[in-house]
């Protein structure tokens, strides 16, 4: 009994010294690193801290893009979208606290105060509507809270997969797995993940990845990511459940994977929030949550269709 527990002892030793270790390299890389980071883009303070702002293009219209949770570089998480939609459109693509190139943030998540500081932030950039609004993910509820505050911004909406807010309804609890998740990234065990876990863009160049490694090993679940995630469900409650009906809106849903949800599970949640709202048009694909990564030119085209014809 004594032998073993001196095993266990000795296994626990290591654990610490390992981890320890990982978090000494993980603190002098990141020192490093910085200088080796070129931001994308423009900075402009608000709320006491520095949001990034990508723009590109000439167009007469301007699409904003919102990128989902947890992206380590939304310029480039989306660039197979913005260089195709750069030539006919001025995009725009609004790096939030603790994402990209922005400065990481303390303040509040809830939604109205983060949909604040992106209306903050294209004025200061002097960028003005009314936009097209694009976003993924949980972004579609800095859309709703947009587009029922301040419709006359708001000219279209593009909803890529969004998580409407009756799925967060259903949602199950995720703190334990956040805590996990920020231990993991703050100590520095993302260095030992493979690239393919936290860049899904197929399309970047080598110089292009390799700046969105060294941002997800600075960015991913920053201060601002974790308090956004613990928040979402509260956040659900706090946007509707319909939209202005003078807005134009196109939903292109996925088939679920990625999302916790069975196909059938996610694709009707967005039947249901479509349902009598003739100014909402749906399309499913049949494609992993992030569909943009895996039919870019499809995604596009379905977008400049409707934007055409709206």
């Amino acid at each position: 009994m004594k032998t073993l527990k001196k095993w266990f002892l000795a296994f626990l030793s290591l654990i610490f010294m390992f981890l320890g270790a990982t978090f000494i390299f993980h603190c002098i890389s990141l020192e490093k690193e910085q200088a080796s980071l070129n931001p994308m883009g423009q900075t402009v303070l608000v709320n006491g801290h520095q949001m990034n702002i990508y723009v590109e293009g000439n167009g007469p219209e301007t699409i904003v893009f919102l990128s989902g949770a947890g992206i380590a570089s939304p310029i480039l998480d989306f660039k197979n979208l913005t260089d195709s939609l750069s030539k006919k459109y001025k995009i725009v693509v609004v790096e939030r606290a603790g994402y990209g190139y922005s400065e990481d943030s303390n303040q509040s998540r809830d939604v109205m105060e983060v949909l604040s500081e992106t209306r903050q932030a294209l004025s200061q950039a002097n960028l003005s509507g009314p936009f097209i609004i694009l976003s993924h993910s949980m972004a579609s509820l800095e859309s709703l809270a947009w587009q029922e505050k301040y419709p006359d911004e708001v000219k279209t909406l593009i909803g890529l997969d969004w998580a409407l807010p009756s799925s967060y309804e259903d949602l199950k609890d995720s703190q334990a797995f956040l805590a996990v998740a920020y231990w993991t990234s703050k100590i520095g065990l993302l260095r030992y993940f493979p690239e393919s876990f936290y860049t899904k863009n197929p399309t970047l160049t080598e110089s292009e990845r390799k700046q969105y490694k060294l941002l997800a090993y600075k960015q991913l679940m920053s201060q601002a990511m974790l308090h956004e995630s613990q928040t979402v469900k509260e956040n659900a409650k706090k946007v509707p459940s319909n939209i202005n009906p003078k807005i134009p809106t196109l939903l292109l849903v996925s088939n679920g994977q990625d999302t916790s949800f069975s196909q059938s599970e996610w694709q009707r949640y967005a039947e249901k929030f479509a349902s009598d709202q003739s100014n909402v048009k749906v399309i499913y694909m049949d494609v992993p949550h992030d569909l943009y990564h895996y039919q870019s030119h499809e995604v596009v085209s379905r977008i400049e269709d409707f934007l055409k014809s709206n």
